[in-house]
């Protein structure tokens, strides 16, 4: 399920296709207008939002700090589920960046997110590193074409290092080992601009 910037989201059309009533949808759609990935107009509905590419920067800068905090607030009990969870992601990330299977890879970054998150024991951090994952999702989801091959390659040393890192019970190292990859894929995403400028 994809749907692309302008999409119009109407809640009848959800509803059938999640299988749920429409109080749910009618939940998530605040939520998602709340993170900013969707927009609710009176006499429109509620339609996905254009990606901002003038946002990029302080979306990313911000999650640059936020993955440093991790370990201001670990949740030290949540390693041995977080490490379970990391470990199981190494062989399929190997299979979907040989496949070019960019769901799997998507699904695999989204299970990799929630695992962090919840090695944050503050709340309010924990709610605010996940609104700026998704934030930044959409403007990957923009740029994965030109960039799975090398931010695939990526994903699979930063689940390592994670992974490497949980073994240890170090939440600190998390974080910085999340900083650092955010900071790779954001360079990466700044080259692809200038290579191919957004027209005027």
């Amino acid at each position: 399920m994809h749907y692309p910037p302008g999409y119009k989201l109407a809640e009848s059309e959800l509803a059938e296709e999640f299988s749920v009533s429409r109080t749910p949808i009618r939940q998530a759609l605040q939520r998602l207008e709340y993170d900013g990935l969707t927009e609710i107009r009176n006499g429109v509905g509620t339609t996905v939002r254009q990606v901002d590419r003038a946002a990029f920067d302080d979306i990313f800068a911000l999650r640059l700090r936020l993955s440093e905090l991790i370990g201001e607030f670990p949740a030290y009990d949540e390693v041995p589920l977080a490490l379970a969870t990391v470990d199981g992601l190494l062989r399929p990330a190997k299979q979907a960046k040989a496949d070019n299977n960019k769901a799997d890879f998507w699904r695999l970054n989204h299970q990799l997110q929630e695992a962090t998150s919840k090695l944050i024991a503050n709340h309010a951090l924990r709610d605010t590193h996940e609104r700026y994952y998704l934030q930044a999702c959409r403007i990957w989801y923009s740029v994965i074409d030109d960039l799975f091959e090398a931010q695939s390659s990526d994903f699979i040393v930063e689940v390592t290092d994670i992974g490497r890192a949980l073994q240890h019970g170090d939440v600190r190292a998390v974080g910085y080992i999340q900083r650092n990859h955010i900071s790779y894929g954001m360079r990466r995403i700044v080259e692809l601009s200038k290579r191919h400028p957004a027209p005027t």
